[in-house]
């Protein structure tokens, strides 16, 4: 009987992570470069790798999302470690737009730099908020010892990087001798490389 219920238990999980990823404009998950193979423990079981650390994607940022088993259901606690991997994502975004830009402002210099630097962390905050919806479930990973939830969580850097040089170029062209220098030190040229739109 207890073999049953883990069996419809985990068919639930699968199809609530189905319905989460039909829906899903974000990454696929043949697209992350997740290791599947248990080599590593959480909370005494093998798990995916993916579940123990950061993994790499392509042109992508990834974060790991958690919830404690719940009796109130798997639906609760599928949305309980999408929210928190939602959340995760958050720092992991605002990170990697707050390097990126501080990479920016050291290759341009002078002006443009100082107001890139005054602005970055506003902008790594704004963006990576608003992004949240961009956030998306692509892994599942349950624990067989504790019936916990593990989610891995993914988002393409072109959507994050559309928004990020949108803020920072309306707040260069404001000041006409800022977006000069801009201009004739080639930004976009290091926008391009740094933020990339494809």
């Amino acid at each position: 009987m207890m073999k049953l219920q883990k069996i419809a238990c985990m068919t639930l999980v699968s199809i609530l992570m189905l319905g989460f990823s039909a829906c899903s404009s974000g990454p696929k998950p043949d697209e992350i470069d997740a290791d599947e193979d248990l080599k590593c423990t959480k909370n005494g079981a093998p798990a995916p790798e993916w579940v123990c650390k950061n993994v790499v994607g392509d042109a992508m940022q990834t974060a790991v999302g958690h919830s404690d088993y719940s009796r109130i259901g798997d639906n609760f606690m599928l949305q309980e470690a999408t929210d928190n991997g939602q959340k995760e994502m958050q720092q992991v975004v605002s990170h990697y737009i707050e390097d990126k830009l501080a990479t920016f402002s050291r290759k341009i210099g002078g002006k443009a730099a100082v107001l890139t630097d005054g602005i970055a962390s506003s902008i790594a905050s704004e963006v990576s908020g608003a992004k949240k919806e961009d956030y998306k479930q692509i892994k599942l990973w349950r624990n067989p010892t504790d019936s916990s939830i593990e989610v891995l969580m993914a988002v393409q850097e072109k959507n994050i990087n559309k928004d990020v040089r949108q803020k920072l170029l309306l707040a260069l062209k404001k000041d006409d001798a800022v977006y000069k220098e801009y201009e004739e030190n080639d930004g976009e040229d290091l926008l391009d490389d740094l933020l990339p739109l494809d």
